[in-house]
């Protein structure tokens, strides 16, 4: 992607599609216990999959602990491929990039061989826009846009900072770094464009700041995974309203999502 198209993308969050994808990504989902905690093995770790609620496998069902991870998530995917030992699967709902390094490194050294990462939607408190504009007034709503938009710096700092973090904890590890799907298939009207292009700037900030973060780093960009598959589409891949868990992946965008990162690695 040219520079000039990331900021073209970007300038569409400035103008306000944040507020319907942080609405769409994270809304309904109840309170959680610490981000990290519990589920995750002792001792050395060769491969870890770290984050928030896409980590965990949100929207997957048959949910094992207070984090909600799920047996049909990516990492799980992932952790069963062949030869994969030692695992550690520590994505937990409302985790932020802060939580992934205070709750979620331990165990991981020069052994560690793969790490996977989906984070940052949460640090722009989209909790807070969320209760504000469904259904809100329209001047809280506002407020509430202007206060993520007043985060996206914090967030970029915040990220490369958790990458720094996860090197320096595991210095031998390839980390894949993924991107969040675009929500709605085929948008039949303005609302619901803004909702693809507040995701996609949120990957856009994303992606510059993996690239930025050396070779060790990979992003996956899981867009093109799901074309065709978003809400409204014959066969989508996220869960729909009015579910607790609705705007994540189901059990087929989870297993989409793992073939990204496989492809990657």
């Amino acid at each position: 992607m040219t520079t000039k198209s990331r900021t073209r993308r970007l300038a569409t969050l400035v103008s306000a599609s944040f507020l319907i994808a942080g609405t769409a990504i994270f809304s309904a989902l109840p309170a959680q216990a610490a981000p990290g905690q519990p589920g995750s093995s002792s001792g050395k770790v060769a491969y870890a999959a770290l984050g928030d609620s896409y980590a965990a496998g949100v929207g997957g069902g048959e949910y094992l602990d207070p984090c909600f991870r799920s047996p049909n998530s990516y990492a799980s995917i992932v952790a069963d491929g062949p030869g994969m030992v030692h695992v550690a699967l520590r994505g937990c709902a409302s985790a932020s990039t802060t939580d992934v390094v205070r709750t979620q490194l331990a165990g991981l050294d020069h052994r560690t061989k793969l790490v996977t990462l989906t984070v940052g939607a949460n640090d722009l408190g989209l909790d807070a826009l969320s209760a504000a504009c469904l259904g809100g007034p329209i001047d809280l709503c506002l407020a509430a846009i202007a206060a993520a938009q007043a985060n996206l710096g914090p967030l970029a700092a915040s990220l490369s900072a958790t990458l720094a973090a996860i090197d320096a904890a595991a210095p031998k590890a390839t980390v894949i770094v993924t991107g969040y799907p675009l929500l709605v298939n085929a948008p039949a009207d303005q609302m619901q464009a803004l909702v693809n292009a507040g995701v996609a700037a949120l990957n856009d900030v994303i992606e510059a700041t993996v690239m930025a973060a050396g070779d060790d780093f990979v992003y996956v960009d899981v867009e093109s995974e799901f074309a065709g598959h978003g809400l409204g589409s014959a066969d989508p891949w996220l869960v729909g309203p009015p579910a607790p868990d609705a705007f994540h992946p189901n059990a087929a965008g989870y297993a989409a999502y793992a073939d990204a990162i496989l492809a990657a690695i």
